[in-house]
């Protein structure tokens, strides 16, 4: 790609992709050159034309307003950690909390093992059956994002 390199005046030189240069007066471009400017240049017999390479432009530009849906409902759903919390799925987690709380799943299932292994070893005591029914209670009572998740 040739770029410009040296503005001296009203002579602009330009280094080709090949290693030469060439050089072209100002009133011959039609576009204010800079130096380091990429530009194209197009040769023949009598004429010589130097346009300035055109930068591609991004739908991540800066400017206006972005849009972007997807309705990928196979993905893979995100796991956010943050103040000690997961984000679990809220029906999986309620059922898990109601039907085998008692032996500390759903805390499994929350990435809290150290409480779920409490759980195995209290449960013939029935208090983490309790604790269970209170997460199952929480668990009901959190608003899910738009994935269906909640923070445990």
């Amino acid at each position: 790609m040739a770029k410009i390199i040296k503005i001296n005046g009203d002579i602009v030189s330009i280094g080709t992709d090949t290693g030469g240069i060439k050089e072209v007066r100002i009133t011959d471009i039609n576009f204010t050159p800079d130096v380091g400017d990429e530009v194209e240049i197009y040769e023949t017999e009598n004429n010589l034309i130097v346009t300035k390479k055109e930068e591609k432009r991004d739908n991540n530009s800066n400017s206006g307003i972005n849009i972007n849906v997807s309705n990928n409902q196979n993905a893979p759903q995100p796991t956010y950690i943050a103040n000690n919390t997961k984000a679990v799925n809220k029906v999986v987690y309620c059922l898990l909390a109601f039907f085998l709380g008692g032996i500390g799943v759903h805390k499994f299932y929350a990435g809290k093992i150290g409480t779920g292994i409490l759980f195995i070893l209290f449960c013939w005591t029935f208090i983490p059956s309790f604790i269970a029914l209170i997460d199952f209670i929480i668990g009901l009572c959190k608003k899910a994002d738009a994935n269906g998740n909640i923070l445990v």
